[in-house]
Formats: C-alpha cells, structure tokens, sequence
C-alpha cells in the first residue's frame, strides 16, 4: 500500500473506525478524555496494521503465483530461451535450451555459447552477437548446434540486447526439419 495515497488511507481508517464500533472499548473509565483519545487513536492504527498486513500477504501470494506461472512458461516453451552474456556467455537458460544442447542447465551457466556452434557457422554467430549489442533491434540468424558425437541442429536464433546493453535475450528454435524439407 503507498503512503500518500490519500483515497487508500481514508478508505483503510473508515474501515478500522467501522470495526472499532463493534468493538467493545478496552479504555477504562478511569482514563482522562485526552488519554481516552489517544488509546482508541492507537487501537484505529493497530487495526489498521493489521487490514495492512493481510493485504501484503495477499499480495505477496499473487506474486508468488505469478512467478511460479511464468517459471512454468519459461522452462517448458517449446523454444530455448537464453539470456548471453556480451562475450557470449550463458547466463540463464530453459529446460528447452539446456535440452537443445544435450546437457544440464547447471552444467551449461558460464558456458560460451558460440562453443556449441558448429565451427562452419561460428562466424556467423559471432556476427550476430556483435550485431544484437550494437544495433539495439532485434536480430535473427542460422547457425547449426554441433557438440559431441550427436546429429547437428539447425536453429534460427533471434535476439535482442537489454535496455542497458550489458546481456541479451535470444529465443533459439530448432528448424533442423524445416531445412530437410
């Protein structure tokens, strides 16, 4: 909830003073009128604290959620997702980008990339992560994944740099059938 939010806080007070009718007072009548005053100021702010709270823990259980749904979507799109570093490092990467390149997501952070390029495309690669850092649009490319003894991948890579340029995004999609057709 934001502090200046003046709608917000006068909304929050009406409904404490409303709980605070039914209510019975804990203010003894011993109290001067002055002490009376504050005591039921401070029961209005402890209740509002607590309407407070519930909404931030309403709140911190939606972000969770939708972190959790945007995880899901991550790591099972059908395309390897990778953010690189500008000299080609893997930073972060999908299950469907660690499977593309036959190895452990855990084993493939800090990798360079372009090691898993074949070395007749490499040049091209290495083309295009220049080329997304320096143009600032989005920038696609083939290059074919060749590593260890399994059959080459033909992939259409399209990337884009961040705001502040230090990693990009690419999205790597296996057209190896699409090639053989």
């Amino acid at each position: 909830m934001k502090k200046n939010n003046k709608p917000e806080t006068v909304i929050l007070r009406q409904k404490a003073e409303e709980f605070m009718k039914h209510e019975p007072s804990k203010i003894s009548s011993q109290l001067s009128k002055v002490e009376a005053i504050l005591i039921h100021e401070l029961e209005v702010h402890q209740i509002e604290l607590e309407m407070q709270n519930e909404e931030l823990i309403r709140a911190k259980e939606r972000a969770e959620s939708a972190t959790e749904k945007y995880e899901e979507l991550y790591d099972f799109a059908p395309s390897g997702y990778f953010t690189l570093s500008q000299n080609g490092e893997i930073i972060e990467l999908n299950l469907s980008g660690a499977n593309m390149l036959g190895k452990e997501r855990s084993h493939l952070k800090n990798s360079k990339f372009g090691f898993f390029v074949s070395e007749d495309t490499r040049s091209t690669f290495n083309q295009f992560l220049d080329n997304v850092f320096t143009s600032g649009t989005k920038i696609s490319c083939e290059v074919v994944l060749a590593f260890n003894s399994s059959s080459p991948v033909n992939v259409l890579l399209t990337g884009i740099a961040s705001e502040k340029g230090e990693k990009c995004f690419i999205n790597v999609v296996d057209i190896t059938s699409v090639n053989r057709t």
